[in-house]
């Protein structure tokens, strides 16, 4: 909403320099989550909606004694109190009522986008902290259809996602200061400031769109097993073999999918003991030998400690000898190993 939409719907001309603070206030904690107010930083907004603007020292004390504000840190900044709040949310809130975060289009109840998946096709592994949290409010804001979101949730996910933070608590400060949201219930609840989410639904909402719009049971288009940003260009030839991992899953190929899968993890040992200088290892009669034997001798050294059960259970991907002639590849069967088949990627590669 525009501040002076906002201002001309709360009647301006019957109000007094405090009276219009607080207004000010409460649009910017509505609009962008703002908590804490400086009665000398927000001077500008007087002149925004051409009132002059009043004496910063006197407008201070004068909002501190006005019975809506309580004081706030040691720099002298002003919150709200409770009642406060209450009473503003039950006076204005309706101006905001229709414009909480918009969706790009309807799509099914029981519509969802795995958190791997979304992690994936965004290549969150490489992008920073502040950069993931945007990104994980709204795939919160999406799986919950709009509702509104706790921060502190919203950073349980990254252990979910397989995502590290460096400072939870610095970022959780951030998050409160955030442009893209504001703050929409005592219980310190947030949502999306509309145009942010907008922005962003236009740039990843076509992931629930396509999940709708497929069988139960299938994989969105742009997702990825294997990230190419984070694996791609180590290794000749392990690109291709990438792309069409990536390719066949998407296109639901996963018989495809699991041969490949198996010859990368097969090319990718081979590389590792070459590079450990150890090639004299896994050859018999001057051939390589099999990847069961190649897990095993891997499983045995110290550098693979760390991922042994992840890459006995990956080891199986691409075989079909213990499950008859008949069998076929499945999504499941994909998605089961996906975490462990990365994690001995990052080892290997």
């Amino acid at each position: 909403m525009q501040l002076i939409d906002f201002i001309d719907a709360c009647n301006i001309g019957t109000k007094n320099d405090t009276d219009v603070f607080v207004l000010f206030c409460y649009y910017l904690m509505k609009e962008n989550g703002s908590v804490s107010f400086s009665a000398k930083k927000m001077l500008h907004m007087y002149g925004d909606i051409g009132l002059a603007a009043p004496d910063a020292a006197v407008l201070k004390k004068d909002a501190a004694l006005c019975g809506s504000f309580r004081p706030f840190g040691i720099e002298g900044t002003l919150r709200f109190t409770k009642d406060a709040m209450r009473s503003l949310e039950k006076s204005y809130g309706h101006l905001w009522t229709g414009v909480a975060a918009p969706k790009a289009a309807a799509v099914s109840a029981s519509v969802t986008v795995r958190i791997a998946d979304f992690v994936d096709a965004h290549g969150m592994t490489s992008r920073t902290d502040t950069e993931n949290l945007e990104l994980l409010c709204y795939y919160v804001t999406k799986e919950k259809r709009g509702k509104p979101f706790h921060i502190r949730s919203v950073l349980d996910m990254y252990d979910n996602a397989e995502l590290d933070v460096s400072d939870r608590a610095a970022l959780e400060k951030y998050a409160k200061k955030h442009p893209s949201f504001r703050t929409t219930g005592l219980d310190g609840s947030m949502e999306f400031v509309p145009t942010a989410f907008a922005r962003l639904d236009a740039l990843h909402g076509k992931m629930w769109m396509d999940a709708d719009e497929r069988p139960k049971g299938s994989t969105p288009d742009g997702c990825e097993i294997i990230d190419m940003n984070r694996f791609g260009g180590k290794r000749d030839g392990f690109d291709k073999l990438i792309a069409q991992i990536n390719s066949s899953y998407r296109n639901e190929e996963f018989d495809s999918c699991a041969l490949v899968m198996r010859r990368l993890l097969e090319a990718a040992l081979i590389s590792s003991f070459r590079a450990a200088g150890a090639d004299g290892d896994i050859k018999s009669d001057g051939r390589y030998i099999e990847l069961a034997d190649l897990v095993r001798k891997a499983v045995g050294t110290d550098a693979m400690a760390d991922i042994a059960n992840d890459l006995i259970a990956v080891s199986v991907i691409g075989d079909y000898s213990g499950k008859g002639e008949m069998y076929t590849f499945g999504a499941n069967d994909i998605n089961s190993v996906r975490i462990a088949y990365r994690n001995v990627l990052d080892a290997l590669i």
